[in-house]
């Protein structure tokens, strides 16, 4: 299968960066694929499953905060605020930065406070979905 150059880049680093088979990435308006040799493509990007594979490998998973991704010339830069592999989430944490983002909900906040609660809920919940279904796939 033919391979392009992918980086994962994220707020405090890069995730990965090398040659990829395949990328699918949540778009704001539906799951997206990309192999090599795809037209240029710029995209907005919410936070779901991303799922890559490299040459050669297995499908890789990640939980993805919303981001961009970029597409040209055989190239596939994503950004995004958080990258997360499934089994480096710390279902505890994320159950708990869950459960104060509804209690801040509960409290009378300004609109921009509640537009971040709900987006740290959003991004919580996602994790743990991400770690469950993923963890779960690699046990059968």
């Amino acid at each position: 299968m033919d391979t392009f150059h992918l980086s994962l880049l994220e707020a405090d680093g890069v995730f990965y960066e090398g040659e990829c088979e395949y990328v699918s990435v949540p778009a704001t308006d539906g799951t997206l694929g990309v192999l090599a040799h795809r037209a240029p493509l710029v995209c907005a990007l919410k936070e779901g499953l991303l799922v890559y594979r490299i040459p050669g490998g297995v499908n890789q998973y990640a939980a993805i905060s919303d981001g961009l991704m970029k597409v040209e010339k055989n190239e596939v830069t994503v950004m995004a605020a958080t990258l997360e592999r499934p089994e480096e989430i710390d279902e505890a944490r994320a159950l708990a930065h869950e459960r104060e983002a509804e209690e801040a909900l509960r409290q009378k906040m300004s609109a921009t406070e509640y537009a971040s609660a709900k987006a740290i809920i959003a991004r919580n919940a996602n994790r743990l979905r991400i770690k469950k279904t993923r963890l779960n796939y690699k046990r059968k």
